[in-house]
């Protein structure tokens, strides 16, 4: 059976969406869909541990601004792998039972954690606010991925030659090389050009 992963993301609502996004997995097999995501409030569906909820909403529905967009697709080995933790996260993800807006853990807190358990060697968008938050101090290394944190307050991640980042009380500096793309946070302009929806 064929297996597609979906990371998809959209605006928050209000002046928000204009600083931070909000991200989900989708898997998709034999033409169904699953829509994966930590959500602010407990128990909005059926299907739900804590603030992890599958297919809250359709698959592809944004969150309140406008509609969603595809950020990366996975097929094949990957798709499975990324499919499998996404699946087992009920049991595995350690921060079912909280959730913070800022500095996490939040829903970019999830799909960053289940991209480091596949090592995925993803990073998400500076706009992605949550991706890094960390009880931990220290180095972690994820395959490519290298992410040096002191909690929330600090650190950096890079992937050798292809992307760094610079982590400042959970907003992200950096640059990707491949294409050329400045992380910026609160960047208006190029999220605005990059996403009307």
């Amino acid at each position: 059976m064929a297996t597609t992963v979906q990371l998809r993301a959209a605006k928050l609502p209000s002046i928000v969406g204009y600083i931070a996004v909000h991200y989900w997995f989708v898997v998709i097999k034999e033409n169904q869909q699953e829509r994966w995501e930590v959500w602010q409030n407990r128990g909005r569906c059926p299907e739900s541990w804590g603030h992890l909820h599958k297919n809250l909403m359709p698959w592809d529905s944004g969150v309140g601004n406008g509609g969603s967009w595809l950020e990366k697709e996975w097929q094949g080995e990957m798709a499975g792998l990324l499919a499998e933790i996404i699946e087992n996260s009920p049991t595995k993800y350690g921060y079912k039972y909280v959730y913070r807006y800022y500095p996490g853990p939040n829903s970019n807190t999830y799909v960053q954690w289940i991209l480091n358990e596949g090592k995925a060697n993803y990073l998400l968008s500076a706009l992605g606010v949550g991706k890094d938050y960390t009880k931990r101090i220290g180095i972690q290394k994820y395959d490519q991925v290298i992410h040096f944190s002191l909690f929330f307050l600090g650190g950096f991640k890079f992937i050798h030659r292809k992307e760094f980042e610079l982590h400042i009380l959970g907003l992200t500096i950096g640059v990707k090389t491949q294409p050329f793309i400045l992380k910026l946070p609160f960047n208006f302009r190029k999220f605005a050009k990059n996403h009307n929806g």
